[in-house]
């Protein structure tokens, strides 16, 4: 390990050595950002890895697993081992990881490989469960712990390793697990808490400090503060319009300030690189711009280049202010010296609520740089004194809440259920209650016997499973919706929509709305101006498609089909060849949202088309064309071209109207006469393609 520049073991590391880490014992570990967590799970993989066995870890966030991708392949490797990765494409089992050694995943990935039945995953001797406390998060906890309980039913003498900076239950979670408690509150960096009000900040150990009020932004002026005093400073926003509003607010009191400029501004623009790209131009001439002065804004709506440049930029310390929403603090790790708390309050479902200790303590914990910095700040702006005290008294000196499992809503436990009976041509009734009552749920409250009763009473409705001599059985259709990773009623309202449209080729704009009205897909929010006469549209649209939103919808399911139109609309123009950036402008809506709005719905044609086969549908063939027209954003005529290495989208277009129209007259070219037709390619680029 010296080699890697590891000399000694941090405190919570040694205690995890002491109990059995090394051993094989399992482990909850339940300590502060940067206090060595990452550690604990890679000396715990190399030991597997040693013995020959294989090292299965998991996170919430593709960021994540990337970033200890890179770790555990630096420290892995060298010993001889094979690491794989995989985060997407859940309907696919890579043959890669089944030779890998160990392996990093996501925890759908992971939930995926299961319901596909990898047979690899047997031999799994160490799973790490990397940001634990997820197991309390709506959406994403029920696949979690049913992954974790299903693991350890499969492999039972195998390791586990869960990890979170907020289990303030651990020990419970340790119980469930049978493992042993590491629960530690050492920082290799100081963590002073605190909130800011007219100028003082208050901490939380009682004592005061003073920063000059010079902005008229409470945030502005505690991020130069901590600037001028050598470090840099992280604001946490509510919103992404907030973000870029403050990081211009921040750019236009520098201009005004010349004086304080020299404090942010890196050595050259460090953002350079972003005016290379064709797309986004305004967007990123704004990140280029504010980049010069030392300022960065960063939220779910940027290009992943976007992103990652800025990113980049403030680890090396060129941006010297981040201005972020929270989905930084659950992604990348981007420490600074002082984090700021905007505010305690998020938007959700159309009202401001305040967020939970536990967030606060996620975003807390990001501040503090190991090596950097002497000392790391959180500050929370209150905007008056009696507020301030509030603020202290719930977030400074307050506790986390506990951890408490989120797997009986309906949507996660029927897809579940699902995902346990089709894992096995027969399962008996018992064997898959039994699987539930290994959850972090049954540990809590008692069995969920009821709750998946009910779900497989809905399953068996639906024609998902059946039921026979008190075993359950995945229908041939109720296993591919459990492959397909949908829910089991987005996948009967496809096909009920389906039935409807028989014929070889549904108009195109009917197949999108059949495949983006459920849950299961990203929908633009339309301008609140429109949703009405949306709605008004959708319950028309819905009876032409033989639903009858008066009686068998909700109030809900409308609104949500009038999502489903807009961003019909959005698919529409991106299929039609609309240049990326006048999809934007035209919809309000950022770069982050159309891939996340097309990489879904791409997956949701799939998912529509392999229901259609299963059914014998005729408009099966074309919806395998319409799924790359989605995926890649181009008419029917450029299908072929795109499938080709390096030619996307605007590409394909140069290709078709030079009169290479398919693969056949693309593999005929000299590489040569082929990269001056297409602009930027390249003679390289060009020999893969041909």
């Amino acid at each position: 390990m010296e080699e890697n520049g590891i000399t000694e073991l941090f405190p919570p590391q040694e205690a995890a050595v002491e109990r059995g880490l090394l051993a094989g014992r399992s482990l909850v570990v339940a300590s502060p950002t940067g206090s060595g967590k990452s550690l604990i799970a890679l000396l715990a993989a190399m030991k597997s890895v040693e013995e020959g066995g294989r090292a299965v870890y998991m996170a919430p966030l593709r960021s994540l697993v990337y970033e200890r991708a890179a770790e555990w392949r630096r420290f892995l490797e060298p010993l001889g081992a094979r690491v794989g990765v995989a985060t997407g494409d859940y309907d696919r089992v890579e043959p890669w990881l089944e030779r890998s050694d160990a392996v990093l995943l996501t925890y759908e990935k992971l939930d995926s490989l299961l319901r596909h039945g990898a047979e690899w995953l047997s031999e799994t001797s160490l799973l790490v469960v990397d940001e634990a406390h997820y197991i309390g998060e709506p959406r994403r906890g029920p696949v979690l712990e049913t992954v974790v309980a299903r693991m350890r039913r499969r492999v039972p003498g195998c390791q586990v390793i869960a990890m979170s900076a907020t289990i303030p239950n651990a020990r419970e979670m340790a119980e469930w697990l049978g493992a042993e408690l590491v629960e530690s509150s050492w920082r290799p960096v100081e963590l002073r808490e605190g909130v800011a009000v007219q100028g003082r900040i208050v901490w939380g150990s009682g004592e005061e400090s003073r920063y000059q009020r010079r902005s008229g932004n409470q945030s502005i002026d505690l991020a130069i503060d901590s600037v001028e005093q050598g470090g840099q400073a992280l604001i946490f926003v509510n919103s992404r319009k907030k973000a870029v509003d403050l990081a211009l607010k921040l750019f236009n009191y520098l201009s005004l300030a010349p004086s304080e400029r020299r404090l942010l501004a890196p050595n050259g623009n460090p953002l350079d690189e972003i005016l290379e790209h064709s797309e986004h131009k305004a967007l990123n001439h704004l990140l280029h711009r504010l980049a010069a002065y030392g300022i960065g804004f960063h939220h779910a709506g940027l290009a992943s280049y976007q992103r990652s440049l800025v990113e980049k930029a403030f680890r090396s310390r060129d941006i010297k202010v981040l201005v972020a929403t929270p989905t930084l603090a659950a992604g990348v790790n981007l420490p600074a010296r002082r984090v700021i708390v905007d505010s305690v309050y998020r938007y959700s479902g159309g009202r401001s609520v305040a967020i939970s200790v536990s967030e606060y303590k996620q975003l807390a914990g990001r501040a503090g740089r190991p090596g950097l910095d002497p000392y790391g700040e959180s500050v929370i702006v209150a905007r008056s004194a009696s507020q301030a005290r509030q603020l202290l008294h719930r977030y400074v000196n307050g506790s986390p809440e506990p951890v408490v499992s989120k797997l009986v809503s309906e949507k996660a436990l029927r897809s579940q259920v699902l995902a346990v009976a089709a894992s096995g041509p027969h399962m008996g009734l018992e064997e898959l209650r039994a699987v539930f009552r290994d959850t972090f749920y049954a540990y809590m409250f008692g069995r969920p016997d009821s709750y998946v009763e009910s779900s497989i009473e809905l399953l068996r409705s639906i024609g998902l499973v059946d039921i026979q001599d008190g075993a359950v059985r995945a229908t041939r259709l109720g296993k591919r919706v459990a492959e397909l990773y949908i829910d089991p009623l987005t996948a009967q309202r496809m096909l009920r929509g389906l039935r409807r449209l028989y014929t070889p080729r549904p108009a195109v704009h009917d197949a999108l709305f059949l495949a983006l009205w459920n849950t299961d897909a990203v929908l633009a929010r339309p301008p609140r101006r429109m949703q009405l006469d949306l709605e008004a549209e959708a319950e028309e649209y819905l009876e032409g498609l033989g639903f009858n939103p008066y009686r068998e919808l909700t109030a809900a399911d409308i609104a949500q089909a009038a999502q489903a139109l807009y961003t019909v609309d959005i698919l529409v123009d991106w299929i039609l060849e609309a240049p990326e950036d006048s999809i934007l402008e035209k919809y309000g809506i950022d770069p982050g949202d159309l891939r996340a709005i097309t990489e879904t719905s791409a997956w949701l044609v799939y998912a529509m088309q392999q229901l259609a086969s299963i059914e014998g549908h005729p408009a099966a063939p074309w919806l395998t064309s319409l799924e790359i027209m989605v995926k890649h954003g181009v008419k029917e005529e450029l299908v072929e071209l795109v499938r080709l290495p390096h030619i996307g989208r605007v590409r394909a277009r140069s290709l078709y109207e030079a009169g290479l129209r398919r693969l056949v007259d693309v593999a005929a070219m000299e590489p040569s006469r082929l990269a001056s037709m297409v602009p930027g390619l390249g003679l390289e680029r060009a020999r893969e393609v041909v």
